[in-house]
Order: structure tokens, then sequence, then C-alpha cells
């Protein structure tokens, strides 16, 4: 049976990197985005044979429910990889920032990924050795003052992956997030401009580089994966430095 991957955000930076990865490994793409023109430039490039495309608001669970169930319509049930992907930013001081657009990154980067998980769960659970693949962030590691919803989503996310690794295992489902540092994509470039202290030079990663480590999870075991150098050294400083110390050095990073 062909492999088959299930996409949110998938017309975005990431997204659309990896279903080109994905599409060169002979996985079937399912691809959902609230992006309906996005959506139908990959359904074009891709065609009927190697895709299913529909509108998805990752926030709206019956929305989920209905795209799910129209996936696995196309897969014969069966969903070999669930990525999710979809995502916004926002950047400013707390106080000064709508608390609406903040509550609505919370519910795009946190309830998203439950409802999809969520309602993904019968197709992973029928499908042997099914992997769930959360897009988490280096801004999980340590609270940003500057992106304090962003932050603590992805947080939070990471540990919804923890939760979800050790509770599905029963059911042959793996569970991990990639965590990367900032990257050339359309929504860091939209941002970046309000961020304090982030240099173009300091935006290393490639949306390539983050599909590669997320295909890359496909055979490795781990929970939590970190993508760039400076995310792996700081992920590995919190487990070893004190908590007035590494609060110290993101100060000097983000410039506080």
């Amino acid at each position: 049976m062909q492999k088959s991957i299930f996409i949110t955000g998938a017309a975005g930076g990431f997204g659309r990197a990896c279903a080109r990865l994905f599409a060169s490994k002979g996985y079937y793409l399912g691809l959902f985005d609230v992006s309906e023109d996005g959506l139908s430039e990959m359904a074009e490039e891709y065609g009927a044979q190697r895709c299913c495309t529909q509108r998805l608001d990752v926030t709206d669970a019956e929305d989920c429910r209905q795209a799910i169930a129209y996936f696995g319509r196309h897969t014969g049930g069966r969903m070999h990889v669930l990525l999710n992907n979809a995502g916004i930013m926002g950047v400013g001081e707390f106080e000064q920032r709508e608390l609406a657009d903040e509550l609505r990154i919370v519910d795009v980067n946190l309830k998203g990924p439950m409802n999809v998980a969520y309602h993904a769960y019968p197709l992973l659970r029928d499908t042997p050795g099914a992997r769930l693949i959360n897009l988490g962030s280096a801004s999980a590691l340590h609270g940003n003052p500057e992106l304090v919803a962003y932050s603590l989503s992805k947080r939070a996310v990471n540990s919804f992956t923890e939760s979800l690794d050790i509770g599905w295992a029963k059911d042959d489902i793996h569970v991990c997030d990639v965590n990367p540092m900032y990257a050339r994509t359309n929504m860091m470039a939209t941002n970046r401009e309000f961020l304090r202290k982030l240099p173009e030079r300091d935006i290393r990663l490639t949306a390539e580089d983050v599909a590669e480590a997320i295909y890359a999870t496909l055979q490795d075991k781990r929970v939590h994966h970190y993508v760039g150098l400076d995310t792996k050294v700081y992920a590995t400083a919190g487990k070893l430095l004190p908590f007035w110390l590494r609060r110290w050095v993101l100060r000097r990073v983000i410039g506080y």
C-alpha cells in the first residue's frame, strides 16, 4: 500500500517543502490549509493521482473531522504520517498587542494540533507504524517576551507530544515534535522587522532544511528533535545550566 501523509498548513513554507520531499519519496499527499489559492496551485502541481486537497481551519474541530474523513476515503482508511504543521506568529510586547490576536495564536498553534490529532487517531491506530509529527519551535525552550503566545503554544505542544507518545505507544503510534530555529519562510519575513535583534545573517535555516529534518524523524525514536546548531546548543544547555544563567543568555540574544 502506498504510504500517505496528511499535512496541515500545506500551502506555507514548511508545508510546501514537506509536500515536495514526501512526494519525491513516493507518498500520497493530503494537503490542507486555509489558503484555497495555495491549495489549487499544489493540486495542479501534483495531480489528482498523487494528492487530495481541501480547505481546513484547524481551529474548527468539525472542519478537522470532515477533512480527515475526506483524506481517509482517498487512502483506504490509512494515515502513515500526520504532520501538524499549521501555525501563526505574532511579535510584540504582550501588553501592547491585542489580546484577541494572542489568543488566536494559541487557538491555531495548540488547539489546532489537538483537534487534528484527536480526529486522526482512528486512522493512525489502524495504520501499522504510524507517525504523528508536531511542528514545535526553538521558542519552546524558554519564554520570550516578544513572542509570549507563540512561545507558550510551542512549549505546550512539546508537552502534548510527550503525553501522546506515551499514551499511543500501545497502538504502535510514535509521536514526536520538530523544533527549528528561525527559518527563511514567509511567516518569518513578515515578522522579522518587529523582532528586536535578528540580523538577516542569523536566519540560516531554509524550509527545505526543516523538511529534511522532519523526514529524518521517521527513522528515529526520539520524541524531541532540534533543528539548527543554535537550537541544539541551547537545548543541551537548558539541561545543564541553572535557570538564571539560561535567562541571562536569552536576554543577551534577544536584546532585553
